[in-house]
């Protein structure tokens, strides 16, 4: 890993089964594999080594991306075709667009979190 590069990010999911439902497809389209599964919670690695960890939660607090907190995720894209795919799974899945330019794209997670895809 880089000096400063992100070392990994822990999203706390009220469903997990139904995040699992997102995610499953989506953090092997960005490149990263499944790295650990447990009863509560799953983690993907990237090969830069950054990881996300995926945990299941009891407690019912709805999320606002406007509130105090992490607004969104963001992730580097591949190239225009790669970036194309992306579009057409996510209208593919009747996935929520919140936002989509020539260079980026954003979305809603099943969690109601929002993830966009750049393209530099």
């Amino acid at each position: 890993m880089e000096f400063g590069q992100l070392h990994h990010l822990e999203y706390y999911v009220k469903n997990l089964s139904l995040s699992n439902e997102f995610w499953n497809w989506f953090m092997p389209f960005l490149g990263y594999v499944e790295n650990k599964r447990w009863r509560g919670g799953i983690s993907w690695r990237h090969s830069s080594g950054t990881y996300i960890v995926f945990a299941a939660v009891t407690q019912e607090i709805v999320n606002n991306r406007q509130g105090p907190g992490v607004n969104h995720i963001a992730f580097q894209g591949k190239d225009q075709e790669h970036f194309e795919k992306l579009k057409a799974e996510l209208n593919r899945r009747q996935i929520k667009i919140l936002k989509s330019k020539e260079k980026y794209i954003c979305f809603e997670d099943t969690n109601e979190f929002a993830v966009e895809v750049y393209l530099s």
